[in-house]
């Protein structure tokens, strides 16, 4: 099973984890690593992009009036899952809730700093820009791999630009708040200056959480006639 078929059984699982129980989801779980069929992997494929789009259309939370999406938000969580799962991969309500619980606050804290990055002036020059999606390419091996790298994931060269610019901004801007702060103030540590800064920007925030509300519609939605 190639990297693709792994991140993408691994969204659903976090999905099917949140809105339709845990049983479910051991199941799905346990079928990961068994081959499975060209007719199902294509199955597979479909559903998967139909959930794409889906957790792309629905706000977990709003960040100064900024959407954070369910999308989002599961891709945050298969970065952390493995820092959370054991070795068993034996997922626990209570693990589950960490990982989202985590992945949100992340999600909210990055949009904050991109904010204030943007507040301040900071910039990334086009070049930079076009340069990372010329070595993306070159990465892939292939025009070709590159556009079905976009079919796949649902993406275009302009979105995955302003997912670089956005991690580039979050570095500059951690870089001056936190690391620099945190040297020429002499703060006991870099992870305490970084607390502080999270605390002064959201003091000056407005933030609404969804995600209860989200799940709760979601629960409702898969226990009617059809799933809907």
């Amino acid at each position: 099973m190639n990297i693709f078929h792994r991140r993408w059984i691994s969204s659903l699982i976090l999905l099917t984890i949140m809105f339709a129980g845990l049983s479910c989801a051991h199941r799905t779980a346990g079928k990961q690593d068994t081959a499975i069929t060209p007719a199902e992997d294509e199955k597979r494929s479909a559903e998967y992009q139909q959930g794409l789009q889906e957790a792309k259309k629905i706000v977990v939370a709003r960040v100064n009036g900024t959407a954070i999406t369910l999308n989002d938000l599961i891709n945050r969580m298969n970065q952390l899952s493995s820092s959370y799962i054991p070795e068993s991969h034996q997922r626990t309500p209570e693990i589950d809730q960490a990982v989202k619980q985590e992945a949100l606050d992340i999600l909210i804290f990055r949009e904050l700093a991109v904010q204030e990055a943007i507040r301040q002036g900071l910039k990334i020059p086009p070049e930079a820009l076009d340069n990372f999606i010329q070595n993306l390419k070159k990465d892939m091996g292939s025009e070709d791999a590159f556009n079905d790298y976009l079919k796949k994931t649902d993406s275009t060269e302009e979105s995955l630009k302003k997912e670089f610019e956005r991690n580039q901004l979050f570095d500059m801007i951690a870089s001056k708040e936190i690391y620099l702060q945190a040297e020429n103030k002499e703060v006991p540590s870099i992870e305490k200056r970084k607390k502080e800064w999270e605390s002064e920007l959201k003091n000056n925030a407005t933030i609404e959480i969804l995600l209860e509300e989200v799940e709760k519609k979601l629960k409702e939605g898969a226990g009617k006639p059809g799933g809907k």
